[in-house]
């Protein structure tokens, strides 16, 4: 179940409780244990997505399209020098 469709499962009847039957001075009590149950649910979850993602991950490891190689890096540099220039431009621009 993707992660919104779960959150929605679970926080919904959670505010149909604590509206409908909880007295006003608990209600923030219920919510904290409930935030604590849901963590506990969400860590339960990606503990799964680890171990089926780590399978993947032996897999992915035999293949080399992973890797970042040295033009990548110098094309994210020169992204990274031609937003720094641009930016310059602009303050300079604006200056005047």
């Amino acid at each position: 179940i993707p992660l919104m469709k779960r959150n929605s499962l679970f926080w919904i009847p959670v505010q149909f409780i604590q509206f409908g039957y909880i007295e006003e001075s608990l209600q923030i009590p219920f919510l904290a244990v409930c935030g604590l149950v849901w963590t506990f649910i969400i860590s339960l979850f990606a503990g799964n997505a680890k171990k089926s993602y780590s399978d993947a991950e032996d897999d992915a490891a035999l293949d080399n399209t992973n890797k970042i190689t040295m033009e990548d890096i110098e094309e994210i540099e020169n992204v990274i020098i031609r937003s720094a220039s641009y930016k310059k431009v602009e303050e300079d621009f604006e200056e005047k």
